[in-house]
């Protein structure tokens, strides 16, 4: 220990002998260290952080298992999205009767609470003021058994949590502040939701945390008993074994075997199976099982998917901190050859090979070490600005990315890898010392050569290629995407989405209530027309049809993307209709079914032929019009077939939301005030959210992208940073240890540019070689993620040339000042330093 302290003050003197090198070494390691711990620090945000509740240790979540085809499948339940295999997701909550008998028969528990699984948001009430907000019903014992606490009031408990008690409510912190200005009096309040009147009787505290901690949100419980009443559907919710919305967690009582409760769960799991019509694919759930899952995280729920793509994040940005280490490694590899007269001279001494060896490692071990302070500061800083950048805080407003223990450990084992990565060759060329060659004079040896140096160098530049590309193609897609026309006239367009089943008094027949409004809505002034449409054309959810021509049993089936529209939709959003005609007041369920489809559609359905007349399935219809293409769903997507529907013709026009496209003269958001007046005047009790623009939509359509673009963009201009800092190293260091050669060189008549020219000569060869082996590499990676790539191929000679010519200027800059040195080398001066 004694010797480890002594190597650690010797470092220090030595680190502090060279200011230049440490800083850039240090900073280096913190750019590529910072960027890795902020990204782990996101993940360890969603994933890992400990639910802030008591004796998180007890906590379990109670998950099934099952066999789908013939060999037992163990997949655990991710939350609220099911269960997955093979790309297919199947319910994994259970029914409410399961949580009945779960109560009955599961030992061990101390407490066993439940909670819904259903996301979509209620209308609510709130001192006359309609508004949504996203409910979850729980349990009478889940406050208690979770282990959370109330700021002002009580939890619900089980006396609300039976059938005939009063219906009651907590509130969240959020809810509260922006319902009621965080009034102390809200307890006793009323809470109303469709038709049920809710007693607040209590608020819970800002930093509470639910079990499903991000990407779901709550804004208020009730209890389990009230929720069916709340949902207006027509099926007993509590008693129903074919719905399964409920998820269930249990507290582990002191001494309780996770064996025997499992197996005394099973039992009457299988029976809850065998009541219920809930089938995976085809098959009946079979072989059944339990399995209990630590609850200390929480139900991950959306998180897990989002996390994947961080981990995905973490791989890219591992690239930036193996170039950092390659940085190090050929700075310390030139430093180390300028020290090779002190190793000969502690060889000779007496020193051993693993004495110099772990010298050299004690030096890279402080220059990680001063990385990872410091890159932890500047991963607090990242990691915020990411969160808030990649998230939204409604539904992830309690995710935590402060550092925390796991933090600290990953960028510990980070700064342990940095030390091998980087030290590890440098510290093995250093134990290699040859006392007879290293004390022999500087001119008669000469400069030592760094071929490792140079290959570590063409290594960052191979690297930095990868990075390069992939940001040059992605960002000629953005570029694409932007000048590309998407089909209609997104200027001046308004959207307003309108679920009338959100009011607190319903209409009765939505296609009145739907018809009335666009009346109302075309009146306004500045609106020059206004017609529906099921969903947005750049709504991420697609409904396709499957696709068959009638009477030609040759023709392939495909399949079509489905739009369900009001008459004048085409013109309002302006879509070209080709041929034939628009949807009329005529159409209607007794009438023949029509549709109207785009040149994509004819072209692959109807190549030789006039669709215009012609009929396909299912549902027999008959084209009647024939419009110009259009982007939907995506920009990067394409153009697919599309066919459009009438809504008047539509059999579930009754149970629908819609959205309303509007076409103004003026400036869309103004008109906002006046749309909802005009919903006020029919239904005061409808909430508006989510209204928008065009273009609006169509540039958060493009926003993931666009944010991932940006974030590639960062890592290169890094990635470029640290790849300049290493070919300026080891120029550096050439022209440092040529000076006396270069002072003969000019002594002896040679002009600046001949001295220059070998260092800027040096580096492009540097560069060419890490481009020859990058470029192919990167080429054939990048043709994994072409689905991101638009308007372009993964090996778009614009981007090759263009990643070219940005290495050749890099590595010009990188080399221009240790080449302009070497050409202002007084010749005096260097011989007199020999």
């Amino acid at each position: 220990m004694r010797t480890i302290w002594h190597d650690m003050r010797y470092g220090l003197r030595q680190l502090r002998r060279s200011p230049g090198f440490t800083a850039v070494a240090v900073l280096s390691l913190a750019l590529g260290i910072g960027v890795n711990t902020a990204i782990f620090s996101l993940i360890n945000g969603m994933l890992y952080k400990s639910l802030p509740v008591r004796d998180l240790h007890e906590l379990r979540i109670i998950n099934w298992t099952c066999d789908t085809s013939g060999v037992l499948w163990i997949e655990r339940y991710d939350g609220y999205g099911g269960i997955t295999k093979s790309n297919q997701r199947y319910r994994g909550s259970f029914p409410y009767p399961a949580y009945r008998e779960f109560i009955k028969m599961a030992q061990g528990f101390s407490h066993i609470f439940a909670f819904s699984c259903f996301e979509e948001p209620k209308t609510i009430n709130a001192g006359g003021v309609a508004t949504l907000a996203h409910m979850q019903a729980v349990s009478g014992s889940f406050f208690e058994g979770y282990g959370a606490q109330v700021l002002i009031g009580r939890p619900i408990t089980p006396e609300d949590d039976r059938p005939g008690a009063p219906p009651v409510a907590v509130l969240t912190y959020s809810l509260w502040q922006r319902l009621y200005g965080l009034d102390p009096n809200v307890i006793g309040q009323t809470l109303t939701v469709g038709q049920t009147g809710l007693t607040i009787i209590g608020v819970l505290p800002r930093r509470y945390v639910g079990p499903v901690a991000g990407g779901t949100r709550t804004d208020f419980y009730v209890p389990m008993t009230v929720e069916p009443r709340l949902l207006d559907d027509e099926e007993d919710m509590l008693n129903s074994y074919d719905a399964w919305w409920v998820q269930i967690m249990g507290r582990l009582a002191p001494g309780a075997n996770e064996a025997q409760i499992q197996a005394s769960l099973e039992l009457p799991f299988s029976q809850i199976v065998e009541r219920s019509e809930v089938k995976l694919g085809k098959r009946k759930l079979d072989r059944t099982g339990i399995w209990l899952q630590e609850g200390k995280h929480g139900v991950l729920g959306e998180r897990r998917g989002m996390a994947k793509f961080l981990w995905y994040l973490e791989g890219l940005v591992s690239l930036v901190l193996l170039i950092a280490c390659t940085n190090l490694a050929g700075l310390l590899l030139a430093r180390g050859a300028a020290r090779q007269h002190e190793m000969a001279v502690r060889a000779a001494m007496g020193a051993g090979r693993w004495r110099l060896i772990r010298q050299t490692l004690t030096e890279s071990m402080i220059l990680s070490l001063g990385g990872v302070c410091l890159g932890l500061l500047f991963s607090a800083w990242l990691s915020a600005v990411m969160a808030s950048y990649l998230f939204d805080p409604s539904k992830y407003q309690h995710l935590n990315v402060q550092t925390d223990t796991n933090v600290l450990m990953f960028a510990l084992a980070v700064g342990v890898a940095t030390t091998l990565l980087s030290g590890l060759f440098p510290a093995l060329r250093a134990g290699n010392a040859d006392p007879s060659a290293g004390l022999k004079e500087s001119t008669s040896r000469g400069a030592p050569r760094l071929r490792l140096g140079k290959v570590l160098v063409s290594a960052q530049v191979s690297m930095s290629v990868l990075l390069v590309v992939l940001v040059g193609l992605l960002s000629r897609s953005m570029i694409n995407i932007y000048r590309t026309d998407p089909g209609f006239d997104t200027e001046n367009l308004l959207l307003v989405p309108v679920d009338p089943g959100q009011s607190l008094n319903p209409p009765k027949n939505r296609e009145d209530f739907f018809y009335a409004l666009r009346r109302k809505i075309a009146g306004i002034p500045g609106v020059k027309s206004a017609a529906l449409s099921d969903r947005t054309l750049f709504d991420f959810e697609r409904w396709t049809v499957d696709i068959s021509i009638p009477g030609r049993p040759d023709a392939k089936p495909g399949k079509a993307l489905r739009l369900i529209v009001s008459d004048e939709y085409l013109a309002t959003i302006g879509i070209n209709l080709l041929q034939g005609r628009d949807f009329r007041a005529t159409d209607t369920r007794n009438s023949q079914k029509v549709a109207i489809v785009n040149e994509k559609f004819a072209r692959e359905f109807f190549p030789d032929e006039n669709p215009v007349g012609q009929f396909f399935g299912p549902g027999d219809y008959q084209i009647v019009g024939l419009c110009s293409n259009h982007s939907y769903c995506h920009m990067v997507m394409g153009i697919s077939p599309m066919v459009y529907m009438p809504y008047s013709q539509f059999w579930r026009s009754s149970e629908m939301e819609m959205t309303y496209a509007i076409r103004s003269v003026l400036p869309p958001l103004s008109l906002v005030p006046a749309v909802r007046k005009a919903v006020a005047e029919i239904d005061r009790d409808l909430p508006l959210e989510g209204i928008t623009t065009q273009k609006l939509e169509l540039r958060e359509s493009l926003a993931i992208l666009h944010q991932f673009t940006l974030l590639c963009g960062s890592l290169t201009l890094l990635a470029l940073a640290l790849s300049c800092i290493g070919l300026y190293g080891i120029m550096s260091y050439r022209v440092a240890r040529q000076t006396g050669e270069i002072g003969i060189r000019k002594a002896l008549g040679a002009r600046p540019w001949d001295v220059a020219w070998p260092i800027l000569r040096g580096a492009l060869i540097l560069t060419a070689i890490g481009v020859a082996v990058g470029l192919p590499v990167a080429l054939a990676l990048v043709r994994v993620i072409r689905i991101l790539f638009y308007g372009i191929e993964p090996h778009d000679p614009l981007t090759v040339i263009g990643t070219v010519v940005l290495m050749v200027v890099v590595a010009a800059l990188a080399a221009w000042v240790p080449a302009r040195r070497a050409a202002k080398v007084d010749p005096m001066e260097a011989l007199r330093y020999e």
